[in-house]
């Protein structure tokens, strides 16, 4: 992709803001522009390299769609779905039923490839849809996912718009990830120029938003394009490509290749290692690292892959705690404990009352509902008065307005009320932060994030500011200092010396399908899970001349507390008492005869 751009604008007969590249994550766009401009291209600091998320949202507002649709561009954060959650009517099913519908709102209802996107198939679908964006609106809020839509609907609706005729060339990167409805939209962006995407089938991994890998593999059929083949593996060892290569051949929906050898960057090592419990696998994963780094190895040049937080973030805490520098970016991972979601929550409302999510998340927290029949009473005040959420509150607490069944929510708001005040007391940033963090024991990763932020702010807002992008927008820069921890799919276009995998274990990776699942849909799944799988294997990168020849651990605990199990949705073998039986993924199988055979020990 670097190559293309540089080519085209080296050509002189372009200029760089006719050339769009839309890249996975912000990281990469920055990465594009920066090596452009340190190769001297011709106007490469003009380059747009972008995210399609940015890209839709300056496209939004410079043609004030949000101001015309009533919508305000206030994201949610990945916890305060859970109020907006249990408000949703219970007639749409279980709430892990309404987070898939939410889903495919924001897909615009295109789950399959074939499909037209921007129509709700059912008439419930559609009452699904109004219903969420009625509490949107009403609460003055934007799933993330909207954006997306929401351009396409503006492009396709427009056809005299600027933008589809502004960029005389359009190159997509890990087009196997985008749904259709994206896929639609930068159609519309390029339909006047030439389009180039880059894109690798056995990578999709992202069904879940609705991608699926007939996207890229379709591409140049229907679009009578070129199509060039890399078919070298230069980053990893020989023996990392020989078990990808065997382990992808299981899946069925794929065409027949396989990635070529490299023989000058060696064989590599990789081990394999059960482990009675998982305590045992963190603290034996967590040894291992700070042994490498004692032995010279940068921490910037290891990864620790887990699907879930579950087996990542005790890797993690035992890295910290031993003093090796280290990183999480799971989502929202300094939000991990509710307690510190309320402080977060807290902030947001401090800095702005009509903040109404925050007020809404923070009037339901600590019940198991979410206070959500004494709120849908509220909201529907506020629907015929048109007052806000906090004027409706104020007005119960003060006795000029009753709400039968409220009074729950009062008691909690006037603590609310309590807290702000006494916030705005504080003096100076410093006693600012000592109010709202009173305990930071208690909030450790955030406290963390606040301190780290906290050298570059001058008051409250910038400290916010800070702190919002660090929490909710963890990109992983290519170059760092630390031990990254991550889960598999965040892994996406990095690559690392050494590389542990962790948790592999039946029922996560793959997943079990719920009882009653058609056989197709369990077959398409179990395939992404391996293309996963996948994934994490090929980040390993060897660098024999550094004399670093690429090092991978696959690690896995015979047991774990099965309460941990059951938050994490991990399918276990069995439960004995408050124990989850768990077994080795059966992807451990297929990673054919140059793997190691699996022992149990130390690394």
């Amino acid at each position: 992709m670097k190559r293309r751009v540089a080519r085209l604008l080296e050509d002189g007969s372009l200029s760089a803001g006719q050339v769009l590249a839309v890249t996975f994550t912000r990281v990469a766009a920055e990465d594009l522009h920066r090596e452009l401009v340190s190769l001297e291209v011709p106007n490469a600091e003009d380059l747009n390299g972008r995210t399609l998320h940015s890209l839709a949202m300056e496209i939004l507002m410079r043609n004030h769609v949000m101001e015309t649709l009533g919508r305000t561009p206030r994201p949610l954060n990945g916890f305060e779905l859970n109020p907006l959650l249990e408000d949703l009517n219970p007639a749409y099913g279980t709430k892990h039923e309404r987070r898939k519908l939410i889903g495919a709102y924001v897909a615009a209802w295109s789950r399959l490839q074939h499909e037209v996107p921007g129509y709700a198939a059912t008439a419930a679908e559609q009452a699904f849809a109004d219903e969420l964006t009625d509490w949107l609106v009403l609460h003055q809020a934007m799933h993330i996912g909207e954006v997306i839509p929401h351009l396409y609907q503006y492009l396709r609706d427009n056809p005299g718009a600027p933008e589809r005729g502004e960029f005389r060339h359009i190159l997509i990167d890990e087009y196997q990830d985008l749904n259709r409805v994206e896929q639609e939209a930068l159609a519309l962006l390029g339909e006047a120029g030439a389009v180039c995407v880059i894109g690798d089938d056995d990578q999709s991994i992202y069904s879940f938003k609705h991608a699926h890998p007939a996207g890229v593999r379709e591409w140049a059929q229907v679009h009578n394009a070129e199509d060039h083949e890399i078919g070298e593996c230069r980053r990893c060892p020989t023996t990392i490509v020989q078990m990808a290569n065997s382990l992808i051949g299981f899946n069925q929906d794929r065409l027949p290749r396989q990635m070529a050898e490299r023989p000058e960057n060696g064989v590599g090592q990789v081990v394999i290692r059960q482990f009675q419990t998982a305590d045992d696998e963190a603290a034996a994963v967590a040894a291992k690292i700070a042994q490498l780094i004692e032995d010279g190895v940068a921490p910037g040049d290891i990864i620790v892959l887990a699907q879930r937080a579950a087996f990542g973030t005790p890797v993690f805490h035992r890295l910290r705690d031993a003093g090796v520098p280290c990183k999480s970016y799971y989502e929202e991972s300094a939000l991990e404990t509710e307690a510190a979601q309320e402080r977060f929550a807290v902030f947001k409302l401090f800095l702005d009352q009509e903040d109404r999510v925050s007020l809404r998340w923070l009037l339901g927290c600590n019940h198991n509902r979410w206070h959500a029949p004494a709120y849908g009473r509220v909201m529907a005040h506020m629907r015929q008065s048109g007052l806000s959420p906090w004027e409706t509150m104020t007005q119960l607490a003060s006795g000029t307005l009753s709400i039968p069944h409220t009074a729950s929510l009062v008691a909690r708001f006037n603590e609310i009320v309590h807290e702000l005040d006494g916030l705005s007391q504080a003096e100076g940033l410093d006693a600012f932060i000592a109010a709202w963090l009173p305990d930071p024991e208690a909030v450790s990763l955030l406290h963390e994030a606040v301190t780290a932020c906290r050298e570059e702010a001058e008051d409250v807002g910038q400290l916010f500011d800070g702190l919002y992008d660090a929490i909710t927008a963890p990109e992983v820069p290519l170059e760092v200092a630390e031990v990254r921890v991550m889960s598999l799919h965040k892994s996406k276009g990095l690559s690392s010396r050494y590389v542990f995998i962790v948790g592999c274990v039946e029922g996560l990776i793959p997943s079990r399908p719920e009882a009653g699942t058609p056989q197709d849909i369990v077959r398409a799944k179990l395939e992404e899970d391996r293309r996963l799988f996948y994934v994490g294997l090929t980040r390993v990168k060897a660098s024999p001349e550094a004399g670093r020849p690429g090092y991978l651990a696959i690690t896995y605990p015979m047991r774990m507390p099965a309460a941990e199990a059951f938050r994490s949705q991990i399918a276990a073998v069995s439960t004995q008492g408050n124990v989850a039986v768990l077994r080795a993924s059966r992807f451990l199988a297929q990673l054919g005869p140059t793997a190691p055979a699996p022992a149990v020990g130390e690394l």
